[in-house]
């Protein structure tokens, strides 16, 4: 029989660890003498010692290691084991694989002085129910138009807007050549009702998004949707809807451009 420090220095785990192990039951001395408390393992014991040891190097959780280490464990039952601590290790290899190719882009765009570095962000968006007006415009800064026409249409019709701080517009082409900006403004209402007035009632589906958040002038847009873009293509992703703008703070509730706050989102999937 072995004292708890003789087994220690033997099985390379410290006193500590064995009396965790012996209170969750994973490695509990063979004898205890009640009269001091002392603890006494079996040479025997020092196998099973090193089979947990093995098992914490390969990244187990001790209490993946109890059933791994349980009286009936069996080959089979190891493999299956193992092949599951594989998988995870394999998908979190992937994940730093992917963080680490971000760091190296974002290191290498900060000598391009784009001012976008680290600004996108993956995101999951809710789903929203929403009423809104489409039309061509002619210029970006006619987008102001629509809102005005919708949030008429909005009153004349009794439509209820939800108590949100944001609004979503959608460009949906645009022919530069022609001055044709096909434009789509949305409010968030609290239930569908029927289209009427050349209002239009859906819901945007909850998808996942690459998002930039920025504040300052409109004037950004182009440079930041490039950006995006690229960012997009570069990280294994591809475009899997219309992008969209949400407005946080806009000319409606405030008079200075550099307060403007603005999102931009794109829905993407993984092109793999």
């Amino acid at each position: 029989m072995l004292k708890i420090g003789e087994f220690s220095n033997l099985s390379g785990i410290s006193i500590h660890m064995l009396r965790n192990y012996d209170k969750i039951g994973l490695l509990k001395p063979e004898q205890i003498d009640h009269m001091n408390n002392y603890r006494f393992y079996g040479e025997k014991q020092i196998v099973r010692a090193n089979h947990i040891q093995v098992l914490k190097s390969l990244g187990f959780g001790l209490n993946e290691i109890s059933e791994i280490l349980m009286d009936n464990t069996t080959d089979e039952r190891i493999r299956t084991f193992l092949e599951s601590k594989i998988r995870e290790k394999e998908e979190s290899l992937s994940i730093t694989e992917r963080q680490i190719a971000q760091m190296w882009q974002a290191l290498n765009e900060l000598d391009t002085q784009n001012g976008c570095t680290l600004s996108v962000s993956v995101k999951r968006l809710s789903s929203r129910r929403v009423v809104s007006l489409r039309d061509v415009i002619r210029e970006f800064t006619e987008e102001g138009l629509l809102w005005e026409r919708l949030d008429m249409a909005c009153r004349a019709n009794g439509v209820r807007l939800a108590d949100v701080q944001y609004c979503i517009a959608m460009t949906h082409s645009v022919n530069f050549e022609n001055k044709l900006i096909d434009t789509e403004v949305f409010r968030v209402v609290e239930q569908a009702g029927s289209n009427i007035e050349g209002l239009q009632f859906s819901e945007m589906l909850e998808t996942e998004a690459a998002v930039v958040a920025f504040q300052g002038k409109y004037s950004r847009l182009g440079d930041i949707n490039r950006y995006i873009y690229h960012w997009i293509v570069e990280n294994g992703y591809r475009i899997s809807g219309k992008a969209f703008n949400v407005y946080y703070i806009s000319p409606e509730n405030e008079p200075n451009p550099e307060n403007f706050v603005t999102e931009i989102c794109y829905p993407i999937k993984n092109s793999s």
